[in-house]
């Protein structure tokens, strides 16, 4: 077990709200920085007025406990004013993916009921379909410095939220075939920040920020640093990759971070951990691989710790410091509930199983969300009363997660009981993607799968064509990118003449997840064939990383079945014939043969 925070208990906040732990180490720890972005930095008191004033002007709006706010911006020092801005009024926030469809951010603003939103100059200018206010994080207030922050107004003691209200409303995937928003209370964001028992979290530490807000990872990375007095460090607005997180960490001394396990494989198997200067390192979001995990405890003097639990069980449920005899399961173990929480590991009649047996993971306490925003259906469904009398609130979550309990009382989660899968670290409802798929005039029938392990899991579609239809890869993936985000896309798009089916007429998942002679859809693009030396040797490179017998000039590589990890691979055989390390993000600028090879030419990349 980790040694317990080391800062002052007493110089944090007896209330569980997070801008009200945060506020008492802006009390104390005035000219500190607490967060920086590149040439960019804030102290705790500059931040903590900042956002006293877009609070005043949000209290002005209507914004108080219990009120849902949009936050749409991008990753910035702006974005970290709005979303404590919004809490400080007494609200909660409601992020909102910049890269996100416009169609779901707008279903996502009206699903919540949302109606006003906080925006950043760079978002401000871009289209959303939005009725309401619109109050942007970065215009001065009337809430001036002063040497010490004084008490609150009249106005902000009646506008402040407790511990029950809400912090913020995340969107998951559905299985409906929409997002639904899980709406999570102060008390059960708050006690992630506050236990010593996967970290030490104080004001000697720097974080790591890198998370989408979307992404309730984030709330660890944000409040474990600011709710401690330690300095927050925001990744540069672009995709997160392995060369801008080696980087952020070492040029700004990072401590802790988050990883997902699709990350941490990536800098385990390039070796890049060492010597990085990170003392801690939390994984999550996916299954972590024993392998890897036991390249980096032996190579490494970082403490790694495994932070598990559903969106709808505050960030995390269970957590563990590894220890080698951890490395004996895979798996590793996720560890035992924080302090508070309870976890149950039941059969299909709600009774426990003996040590040892897999059964499906329920989890009680102070942890649980309070509901789906406005969707009592999916919540009373989700959320059981609690069979055992043993929780405060007599409720309990069903997960969905298959898991056992190992010697020593440590949980092990090893996959799921329905279509809920997990890509790069992100929650997927197949039926979601199903759904989307079927509303396209081309698509008679559909079904998506998972496949491979871990980091390398991707999404298959295997599509019936409507009759007469001949739907094509570039034509469904631009369709599904209207209205998906990016990691809801299939990788592979492949043609059926039907779908097996299992004995009682379902979808056979089990049996599409083995198939692998299904043709591919047509790419919907003309074949041209490389011409020039660098082309030709690009076009060879992509097609053996791929396994596709031939790229053209203009194939997409994304719509041929490339993934962030296949880039890599181009990347260093491309780096190994040429000599040329191009950037991380350079496929996603260039993402055709002819498109990369001009602007390596003209020296764009």
């Amino acid at each position: 077990m980790a040694e317990q925070a080391k800062s002052d208990p007493g110089s944090r906040s007896a209330s569980q709200c997070l801008h009200d732990q945060f506020a008492g180490q802006a009390r104390r720890r005035r000219n500190a920085v607490a967060v920086v972005q590149g040439e960019r930095s804030l102290t705790y008191a500059e931040l903590h007025e900042r956002a006293r004033a877009l609070a005043a002007r949000l209290r002005a709006e209507g914004v108080g406990p219990d009120v849902v706010v949009g936050l749409f911006a991008e990753r910035s020092v702006d974005m970290l004013i709005g979303m404590i801005g919004i809490l400080e009024a007494g609200g909660a926030y409601l992020p909102l993916r910049v890269d996100d469809p416009a169609d779901r951010v707008s279903f996502i603003l009206r699903d919540a009921g949302v109606r006003v939103v906080v925006t950043t100059p760079v978002t401000d200018e871009r289209g959303l379909d939005f009725d309401g206010v619109r109050v942007r994080a970065d215009v001065p207030g009337a809430v001036a410095p002063t040497e010490e922050t004084p008490a609150r107004t009249n106005e902000e003691t009646s506008a402040r939220a407790n511990e029950e209200n809400l912090a913020y409303v995340i969107y998951t995937s559905g299985t409906t075939g929409t997002p639904k928003g899980v709406a999570v209370p102060h008390r059960a964001a708050a006690r992630i920040v506050r236990t010593g028992v996967y970290g030490d979290f104080d004001e000697h530490q720097t974080f790591l920020q890198a998370c989408p807000l979307s992404f309730d990872a984030s709330v660890f990375e944000i409040w474990a640093a600011l709710a401690n007095g330690a300095r927050l460090v925001l990744l540069p607005q672009q995709r997160s990759s392995a060369d801008a997180v080696i980087d952020t960490v070492r040029r700004y001394g990072v401590t802790t971070c988050w990883l997902t396990p699709t990350l941490f494989n990536q800098l385990v198997d390039e070796d890049r951990l060492k010597d990085s200067g990170l003392r801690q390192v939390v994984i999550g979001g996916e299954v972590v691989s024993t392998p890897h995990l036991a390249q980096a405890m032996r190579s490494t003097d970082i403490r790694f710790a495994n932070g598990y639990g559903p969106t709808e069980a505050g960030v995390f449920t269970c957590c563990h410091l590894f220890q080698e005899s951890d490395l004996a399961y895979a798996p590793p173990p996720v560890g035992t509930p924080l302090p508070g929480t309870r976890v149950w590991i039941l059969d299909e009649r709600m009774r426990p199983v003996p040590d040892g047996e897999l059964g499906e993971l329920y989890i009680g306490g102070p942890a649980l969300a309070r509901e789906y925003h406005r969707r009592p259906d999916l919540t009373e469904r989700a959320f059981l009363p609690d069979p055992f009398g043993e929780t405060a609130d007599g409720r309990i979550y069903r997960s969905g997660d298959l898991a056992r309990m190992l010697p020593g009382q440590l949980v092990q989660v090893v996959g799921r009981t329905d279509s809920q899968v997990k890509i790069r670290g992100n929650r997927v409802e197949l039926t979601e993607v199903e759904a989307a798929l079927l509303d396209e005039p081309a698509v008679a029938q559909a079904a998506v799968v998972d496949r491979g392990e871990g980091a390398e899991r991707v999404l298959a579609a295997y599509v019936i064509p409507a009759y007469g239809a001949t739907p094509t890869v570039t034509e469904l993936r631009a369709r599904l990118a209207a209205r998906l985000p990016d990691y809801m896309i299939p990788t592979e798009f492949h043609r059926l003449e039907r779908l097996p089916l299992t004995r009682h007429g379902k979808t056979d998942r089990a049996a599409l997840r083995a198939e692998t002679g299904a043709p591919r859809l047509e790419l919907g693009t003309a074949y041209r064939p490389a011409a020039g030396e660098l082309e030709s040797l690009m076009a060879g490179i992509w097609a053996e990383v791929l396994g596709v017998p031939a790229v053209g000039m203009d194939d997409n590589y994304f719509d041929l079945g490339g993934t962030s990890l296949s880039i890599k691979q181009a990347q260093l055989r491309l780096e190994e014939r040429t000599g040329v390390r191009l950037p991380s993000t350079a496929l996603y600028e260039y993402p055709t043969v002819r498109a990369l090879a001009e602007a390596m030419a003209k020296h764009e990349v």
